[in-house]
């Protein structure tokens, strides 16, 4: 098993604190002692493209087609990704809260820091795929998530971070400190295909 980044930034970033902070009101000691904040690992692969699934469209992944072997699927795609954002130091960051006695990731956000030449060689952080099991949703790990990941970027060295989402969910982030600004535009290229 194999962490996406090492573990020890958590402890540099006070993890454990902050998600104590942010969500005491709303869950019991027991059930946040239940809870444990990591990085995604290669063994997750079932578990966390389960709960992608509440985000997005996935497709279907058996187990043989994530860990390895050489399937002409488009899922095979998978776990060589994993493999190559950890060849992408300081680059991903993907965080899970896991249910520690079921194993369930029950959710994840996704951190990605891009190198500029601008700003003085700066970086910036783009923030994507928060998703939250539905049985979880209302006890402030999604912004738990936003806010470690804020806390991830300026531990290194991020002079902005942003994130595009739905018009619905523009509030939410407004509340953790985001701000509206410019326009979003986007070509789909696999509708091209």
């Amino acid at each position: 098993m194999e962490n996406l980044f090492s573990p020890k930034l958590l402890e540099s970033v006070g993890i454990d604190r902050l998600l104590h902070a942010i969500v005491k009101d709303k869950i019991s000691e027991a059930v946040r002692d239940n809870i444990r904040v990591r990085p995604l690992c290669s063994s997750d692969h079932e578990s966390y493209l389960q709960l992608l699934c509440e985000l997005t469209d996935v497709g279907s992944v058996d187990n043989q087609e994530y860990i390895g072997g050489y399937s002409h699927t488009k899922y095979i795609v998978v776990s060589a990704t994993f493999n190559q954002m950890m060849r992408c130091p300081d680059t991903y960051y993907i965080l899970v809260l896991e249910n520690i006695s079921s194993n369930q990731i029950i959710a994840a956000a996704t951190l990605v820091i891009e190198r500029k030449f601008i700003h003085s060689c700066a970086k910036r952080g783009h923030i994507e795929d928060l998703v939250v099991c539905s049985e979880y949703r209302g006890n402030n790990f999604g912004k738990f998530l936003v806010e470690a990941l804020v806390a991830i970027g300026k531990h290194r060295g991020c002079y902005k971070i942003s994130l595009d989402c739905k018009d619905d969910k523009v509030r939410f982030y407004e509340r953790i400190g985001f701000v509206r600004l410019n326009n979003v535009m986007y070509l789909r290229l696999d509708t091209q295909l």
